[in-house]
């Protein structure tokens, strides 16, 4: 069996357009060494086969199809238990990875004290609250840039050593609901020791969510599965190296808002407080389109409510 530097695995639930579009941009990676791609079909209703069969004649392409859907979490680890190579690289069907982005991904593990690796999205949307997003996720990856080591890698765009994932059985199926389960992932390979390195050249293109509703939607599922993770992984609640300090603030200040109606004086000071709490947003804003700073409050606002939300949701559920 010939020697695998990486091996991408993609889960995949129908999709024909999106999967092919990847495979495409996979096809495309100037990457020196030798990778498999394993794409899973978490028991779609298409039949996938015909997307992926053409691209095995130039990509080592191993295609698994399961019988029924058991979510992304259950089809990454059959992706882990199927890989030959040395690091396993994960990425999504809707994502479309730039011609650099496995070579990226790889380029940290040189060092043998790194553990784990995390890229980046980028989108090309008209939509504003997809803009918006990626604003946010700008936000974040600033604050990622200024630690050497970080806490948790997304599968959007994440790369491991095969050894740990086998060494914490892969991915928990049951408890995240498809949601999370890489954040859980992450603090259970991280206790293993090693480092997670932060890369801006790994980068992928994504679709965010289109609209303030689905955005409210992703933000309320984010609190509530959050919350199930922290339960598991009480340390990792007060700090961590992803959420910005302005957004703890707001956290804190949509909690105070109901107060603010019994004082006029409250509610200045509480909008005072919220624009500050909104600057660096509107920095990030500002410099890539202007009109988008002018939502940034807003938006703001709408992520802390939906965050808070699901995040009292899953308190009072478990509960």
């Amino acid at each position: 069996m010939s020697y695998l530097k990486a091996s991408v695995v993609v889960p995949v639930l129908n999709s024909s357009n999106s999967l092919k579009k990847l495979l495409e941009c996979l096809k495309l990676q100037n990457f020196s060494e030798k990778f498999e791609v394993i794409v899973v079909d978490d028991g779609s209703s298409e039949n996938l086969e015909p997307v992926v069969k053409p691209f095995q004649a130039c990509l080592e392409l191993k295609f698994i199809r399961e019988p029924e859907n058991r979510g992304q979490a259950a089809a990454r680890n059959k992706g882990i238990q199927e890989a030959r190579g040395e690091i396993v690289v994960f990425t999504d069907a809707d994502c479309s990875p730039q011609s650099g982005w496995l070579s990226a991904m790889i380029e940290p593990f040189a060092d043998p004290e790194v553990s784990g690796v995390k890229g980046v999205y980028l989108t090309e949307q008209s939509d504003w609250w997809a803009q918006l997003a990626q604003i946010e996720f700008e936000e974040r990856y600033e604050l990622l840039e200024s630690f050497s080591d970080i806490d948790f890698i997304d599968t959007y765009s994440g790369a491991y050593r095969r050894e740990l994932l086998l060494k914490v059985n892969g991915f928990n199926e049951s408890a995240f609901s498809t949601n999370n389960e890489d954040v859980d992932l992450s603090f259970r390979v991280k206790k293993l020791g090693g480092r997670f390195v932060f890369t801006r050249k790994a980068m992928v293109r994504h679709l965010h969510r289109e609209g303030w509703k689905k955005y409210a939607r992703l933000k309320f599922g984010r609190g509530f599965w959050r919350m199930r993770v922290y339960a598991d992984h009480p340390e990792k609640a007060a700090s961590n190296s992803y959420t910005p300090a302005s957004l703890k603030a707001q956290l804190a200040l949509v909690l105070l808002l109901p107060f603010t109606v019994f004082s006029r004086s409250l509610r200045f000071w509480w909008k005072t407080a919220w624009l500050i709490s909104c600057l660096n947003l509107i920095r990030i804003a500002f410099s890539r389109k202007p009109f988008l700073a002018l939502m940034i409050p807003l938006f703001c606002l709408v992520r802390a409510v939906s965050l808070l939300a699901g995040m009292i949701a899953s308190f009072l559920i478990r509960k």
